[in-house]
């Protein structure tokens, strides 16, 4: 049991370093959870847990038995009092705690910079940690290969889900300098794990989220350099472990929990790169950028329903948003990157561009006839931050089906042309062209090409319900388009849309929040 006697956490379980032990100060701070504490504390905390692994000890072996003596007793009367006594024992608790480990393996295991988790694990880092010492206690008396194998998966096994019990409690509240204790315990963890074979994913990703820790880490200090290697090396590492669970029976339930941990670190290697090399940003205002968008997704996440809610909590999205956000920065310094259309206004708001192909049919005195029409729409890129226009998504185009544009009769003579009207949209698109954005202030994107393509086929299944005419539509969602604008008491006004302006382009107070 020396191995155990050492002071520990009382709020964790987790031994405190050697370093921490040899110091002179009354208080203690753990590098597993951060918490700090009185030595006196923790030695109490000791005497605690080392009491119950005595109690638990002397109700697993046989009365009389002295577990320090262990070395020196026969090898054939250990096995029987392990394989009698202690091993069921070992097994049963071991199987719990094992369930409870895949259990938090399938879950996303880092989290964006200011958001935390709402996963709660089965069990307590302390009481991995005693179990961990429970192990460690009997160790001895494992004498074949099999005993032996079983303690060292249950020592190492154990340990490494202690400290990921730690980091999900780290991860569940947004505290500073968070994501130092996590990259130690994500460290930590992976070493433990080092000759269980049947644990080499793990240990990988494990590796790997303790790279990408330590370049959050040093993103949040400001220090985009340091950050780099680290990023990159974890997200390799990342990808690798994906792979890898692909083909696992054991662990192939973790893939998704991964691909969100690779999401996480490409949008986080983002923010970096354009930290790193745009001279008008630094690295803790582009995390202030991502906690504003992050913000916006947990506000409309509570406010829209299962359809649209799955999406705002999906973090690949995240990706191609801070992709285009990173091409705003790229334009504001050297004028490349993104299509402005000309007009008054000091904002810039992004609308996508939306090719649609439709026909429709019209009659004459004695048939129908079959027109085709090829159309412009826009959608506004913040359509996302109105609940309202989730639901009725004409609120929130350039609504071309709105009015006719021939009367009555020429359906009657079969001379329509067109059912939709783009109004000054064509126009408009005419000019645009890429260019500087200037000091013009410009409302990020926080909505993705899929996302639009989804609500353009909401809208167009209105307009289908609508309008019994219209077949076979087909849009195509192109690139990200910035309007002049002005945000005034009343609403955002497009001078250059005139009468085709949407109602809605999203909540103002959500929007107001989107500007950089």
């Amino acid at each position: 049991m020396d191995d155990m006697v050492t002071l520990r956490c009382k709020h964790c379980g987790a031994p405190f370093e050697v370093a921490s032990l040899t110091s002179d100060s009354t208080y203690i701070t753990c590098t597993s959870c951060g918490t700090s504490q009185t030595r006196i504390d923790a030695k109490k905390y000791l005497e605690q847990m080392m009491g119950q692994v005595k109690s638990w000890i002397s109700k697993a072996i046989p009365t009389g038995f002295n577990i320090i003596q262990a070395d020196n007793i026969d090898a054939v009367a250990r096995h029987n009092i392990f394989s009698n006594s202690v091993r069921p024992v070992i097994e049963t608790e071991m199987t719990e705690y094992r369930f409870g480990f895949l259990s938090l393996l399938s879950n996303q295991l880092i989290m964006m910079p200011h958001r935390v988790t709402s996963f709660h694990p089965s069990h307590q880092s302390a009481n991995a940690f005693e179990f961990n010492a429970k192990a460690k206690s009997v160790a001895l008396l494992a004498v074949d290969s099999d005993g032996l194998e079983l303690m060292k998966n249950a020592d190492k096994m154990s340990l490494a889900y202690a400290m990921m019990i730690n980091n999900m409690k780290l991860l569940a509240e947004d505290k500073p300098g968070r994501y130092d204790l996590i990259a130690m315990n994500f460290a930590e963890a992976s070493d433990s794990l080092i000759g269980l074979a049947k644990y080499d994913i793990v240990r990988q990703r494990f590796e790997a989220l303790s790279e990408v820790s330590k370049g959050i880490a040093f993103l949040e200090a400001g220090k985009a350099a340091e950050s780099r290697v680290h990023i990159r090396t974890g997200l390799d590492l990342l990808e690798k472990a994906k792979q890898s669970t692909m083909t696992s029976i054991d662990f192939g339930s973790t893939f998704l929990a991964i691909n969100q941990e690779v999401a996480v670190t490409k949008v986080i290697s983002g923010i970096m790169e354009m930290a790193l090399y745009d001279p008008n940003i630094n690295a803790p205002d582009a995390l202030d950028i991502l906690k504003k968008v992050m913000d916006v997704a947990a506000i409309l996440y509570k406010a829209t329903g299962p359809e649209w809610g799955g999406i705002f909590k999906n973090v690949t999205r995240y990706i191609e948003i801070f992709s285009n956000i990173a091409a705003i920065f790229a334009a504001k310094a050297d004028g490349a990157g993104v299509l402005i259309a000309h007009g008054s206004g000091s904002m810039l708001l992004p609308f996508w561009y939306v090719d649609l192909r439709y026909s429709f049919t019209t009659n004459t005195l004695w048939s129908t006839k079959i027109v085709e029409v090829h159309e412009p729409l826009l959608v506004p890129a913040t359509f996302v931050t109105n609940p309202d226009s989730l639901k009725n998504p004409k609120i929130s185009v350039t609504d071309i089906f709105a009015s006719r544009p021939r009367g009555f009769f020429d359906s009657l003579k079969g001379a329509e042309t067109s059912i939709s009207q783009s109004g000054e949209i064509r126009g408009m698109l005419n000019s645009v062209a890429e260019n500087n954005i200037g000091t013009r202030k410009t409302i990020v994107p926080v909505s993705t090409k899929n996302e639009a393509e989804a609500f353009v086929l909401q809208y167009l299944k209105q307009c289908t319900a609508d309008t019994s005419k219209l077949k076979l539509i087909k849009p195509t969602v192109g690139k990200l388009i910035y309007i002049p604008c002005e945000i005034t008491d009343t609403g955002i006004l497009f001078p250059s849309l005139g009468k085709m302006s949407p109602k809605s382009v999203g909540r103002i107070d959500l929007i107001k929040t989107l500007c950089i």
